[in-house]
């Protein structure tokens, strides 16, 4: 079964990926694509990651989520 991965842009990369589709800009997209996209699938892969594959449960997780990064532990 094929997996379904979530990844996240800020504005500044939202922005960059529609200039780059708009102008059509193949060697640009392929910048984007390494600088920007690579990296956020690479770090989903590790083990703690705050990624996490979309298609699983969240409770075959195996670990507890209770806690959000940066919200002082409120749920």
């Amino acid at each position: 079964m094929a997996r379904t991965w979530a990844v996240s842009f800020g504005e500044n990369d939202r922005i960059e990926l529609e200039r780059i589709i708009t102008d059509e800009d193949e060697p640009s997209a392929l910048e984007f694509l390494k600088r920007v996209v690579y990296p956020k699938v690479k770090e989903a892969e590790k083990p703690g990651s705050c990624f996490r594959e979309v298609t699983r449960p969240v409770d075959e997780v195996g670990r507890p989520i209770k806690k959000l990064k940066g919200s002082g532990g409120k749920p």
